[in-house]
């Protein structure tokens, strides 16, 4: 009786199909070097180096301010982008907001940016994504 199903697998042509080419593998290999290292870079910075230092007086302790303006969002005032540097405002979007409120464009990314990217290099390595 085995003989029977033996000589029909001889007839059954099994061939593995792959979708993936040389270039698609270099490409997702080396996607995943390069956003692993990204992520390195921004994670010691902001974890292990001095990742935000705030404008402050003597009035409030250094560290203090500074893990206020890390945990909070920052902002840039759209009408200070087109002023001369240097003699009307001392960098692009830096000055007096004179309490408006309408022309602030607001910054919320700095402690994200690293789990961001280190999602994106699991889910490109197949860690994290669904298959």
């Amino acid at each position: 009786m085995l003989d029977i199903f033996r000589g029909l697998k001889s007839l059954v042509k099994i061939s593995h199909v792959n979708t993936d080419s040389p270039v698609f593998r270099l490409h997702y290999s080396i996607t995943v070097i390069i956003l692993m290292s990204f992520s390195l870079v921004v994670t010691t910075r902001q974890y292990v180096g001095n990742p935000i230092d705030c404008v402050h007086t003597k009035d409030i302790p250094e560290d203090v301010l500074n893990t206020y303006c890390w945990i909070h969002s920052t902002y840039a005032l759209k009408s200070l982008f087109l002023k001369k540097v240097g003699s009307e405002v001392p960098y692009p979007g830096v000055g007096n907001s004179d309490g408006k409120t309408f022309d602030k464009k607001i910054y919320k990314y700095y402690q994200w940016v690293c789990f961001c990217l280190f999602f994106q290099v699991s889910e490109q390595a197949g860690l994290v994504g669904m298959e």
